[in-house]
C-alpha cells in the first residue's frame, strides 16, 4: 500500500515538500493537502480539551494513528507514558525525529498494548464507513484496554460537514439527516504516489450516542468545538 501520506509529510520535515498533495473525494474533487497542518504545537480548543481528558487517567496511553507525533509530544512533555502507533512508517520516521520516545507501527485493529487510555484524533472513530464498523472498533478497543480503561476520540457532525468546504464537504457521499448519519470518501495522492481510499462515518453527537449504547462502552462526555468536530469521551 503506497505511504502517501508518510511520503508527504516526511518531505516536508525535511523541506522537500514540492506542493503536490491532494486529497480527492469520490466524486473527483480535490482539495490541497496542508502537511503544515500535522506540525502545530498547539491545536483547537476541542483537541486541547480531549487532551486534558486523556491526562486524567493514569497509566499508559496509546496515541492511535499518532501521525507526526504531535499530541504524543503534548502528551509526553506532560509525563504522561505515551506509545504512538501509525501504520504510516513515513509519519512514524518524523515522529521519532521529533522526539517521540516510543513508537510501534501498528494499525487501530491490532495495537501492540494493552492501554489504560487510547487516545484518537483525526477521525479514525469513523474509518469503514457506517455503524456498523464504529461498533466494530468499539468492541476492538475494549479488548485493548484495562477494565476501567479510557477512549477519547473525534468524530465529524455530518450537518455541519454538509455546509463547510474546509471539513470535506465534497467528500460527502451520503448523509441522512433523519438518522443523523453521513458517509465520507477520500485519499490523499502525492507526488506519484496514491494512497488508499478511505471510508469514514460522521454522525451527530446524538446518534453517536445512540450507536454506543450497543457496546460495552458508555459516553462519559461530549467535548465540542465550533465546527464540525467533536470529541466523544467513553468509558467502560
Amino acid at each position: 500500500m503506497a505511504d502517501a501520506f508518510g511520503r508527504m509529510v516526511l518531505d516536508h520535515h525535511r523541506g522537500a515538500y514540492d506542493g503536490s498533495g491532494r486529497y480527492r473525494s469520490y466524486d473527483g474533487t480535490t482539495r490541497e493537502a496542508h502537511p503544515e497542518w500535522y506540525f502545530g504545537e498547539s491545536f483547537p480548543p476541542e483537541t486541547e480539551a480531549a487532551l486534558e481528558r486523556v491526562r486524567r487517567v493514569d497509566g499508559l496511553v496509546i496515541d492511535a494513528g499518532c501521525g507526526t507525533g504531535s499530541k504524543a509530544l503534548a502528551l509526553q512533555r506532560d509525563d504522561v507514558d505515551v506509545l504512538a502507533t501509525d501504520v504510516s512508517s513515513g509519519a512514524l520516521a518524523v515522529a521519532t525525529d521529533r522526539g517521540v520516545d516510543r513508537i510501534a507501527r501498528a494499525d487501530l485493529r491490532s495495537l501492540p498494548a494493552v492501554a489504560d487510555c487510547i487516545f484518537l484524533s483525526g477521525t479514525q472513530f469513523g474509518i469503514g464507513g457506517t455503524v456498523d464498523s464504529f461498533r466494530s472498533t468499539l468492541r476492538g478497543l475494549a479488548a485493548a484496554t484495562t477494565e476501567d480503561g479510557r477512549v477519547v476520540g473525534d468524530l465529524k457532525d455530518p450537518s455541519d460537514v454538509a455546509d463547510s468546504r474546509i471539513a470535506g464537504r465534497d467528500e460527502l457521499r451520503s448523509y441522512d439527516p433523519d438518522r443523523g448519519v453521513g458517509h465520507r470518501r477520500t485519499r490523499l495522492e502525492y507526488r506519484d504516489l496514491e494512497g488508499p481510499w478511505l471510508e469514514l462515518l460522521c454522525l451527530t453527537p446524538d446518534a453517536a450516542r445512540r450507536a454506543v449504547a450497543e457496546t460495552e462502552w458508555r459516553v462519559t462526555e461530549v467535548v465540542e468545538g465550533d465546527g464540525p468536530r467533536y470529541y466523544l469521551v467513553l468509558d467502560r
